[in-house]
């Protein structure tokens, strides 16, 4: 297999012990396979195989310069400063977009810094007890008023799904299904700058013809109101 049709994901970050799913992109455009985890652990400039057994690992023989180096510049900085390292997806999003940039169907100069996707445990853990126990990537929304809005995605599964949430001082007010793909009907969604989500239904693949569009818009509240077909932009 190609090395470049290889993509890495950060799922979980553990004071600088890093657990890395590999994964590939399906025939199916909206699927991911996972082919493999790994475990970084900067604190020992040491690395593991755990695919075949997490509970018994196998050592992995790096090239000990290129991995020092990998960890000093792109991995040690994130983890002194967390805060720091997060940064926010912009508005209008494009799930389209979003999804092949993913999986790396996209070129890189339409990508870099337009998506910023972590694994779920940047959430923190008073937000993480709040979404879908499932969920294992976020992507952190401009704030509307006082609200934190975060998109929150599963793709580790046959039935992949996105849902939106909006927190108030750290609860949770609201969240809506905006994206759903079951091997049978796919739901993918856009967001606009001020937060009107069209989705948009399809039978089969994301190239079928669209069968059925919604539109609904959130607001100040962190509400989720559904426009008609007469006034999409719910005005």
């Amino acid at each position: 297999m190609p090395k470049k049709d290889i993509s890495a994901e950060l799922a979980e970050n553990d004071g600088g012990v890093y657990k890395v799913r590999l994964f590939v992109a399906a025939d199916n455009p909206n699927k991911q396979v996972s082919i493999g985890w790994v475990v970084l652990d900067t604190n020992k400039n040491s690395a593991y195989d755990i695919t075949r057994d997490e509970e018994h690992p196998d050592k992995l023989n790096l090239d000990a310069g290129k991995y020092k180096s990998f960890s000093d510049k792109c991995l040690k900085p994130a983890n002194k400063d967390a805060s720091q390292a997060i940064a926010g997806t912009r508005l209008p999003f494009a799930f389209d977009r979003y999804f092949q940039c993913a999986t790396g169907a996209a070129k890189a100069d339409e990508c870099a810094d337009r998506f910023h996707a972590y694994p779920v445990s940047a959430l923190g853990s008073e937000l993480r007890s709040q979404i879908d126990s499932s969920m294992d990537t976020v992507l952190f929304l401009p704030p509307v008023a006082d609200l934190k809005v975060v998109l929150a995605g599963r793709a580790e599964t046959d039935v992949n799904i996105y849902i939106l949430y909006a927190f108030k001082n750290g609860k949770l007010v609201a969240k809506q299904t905006v994206g759903k793909m079951d091997g049978e009907t796919i739901l993918t969604f856009d967001i606009s700058k001020d937060y009107l989500i069209t989705t948009y239904e399809r039978n089969g693949s994301i190239k079928s013809k669209i069968k059925n569009v919604g539109h609904f818009k959130m607001n100040n509240d962190g509400k989720f109101i559904v426009c008609t077909t007469a006034n999409p932009t719910c005005k």
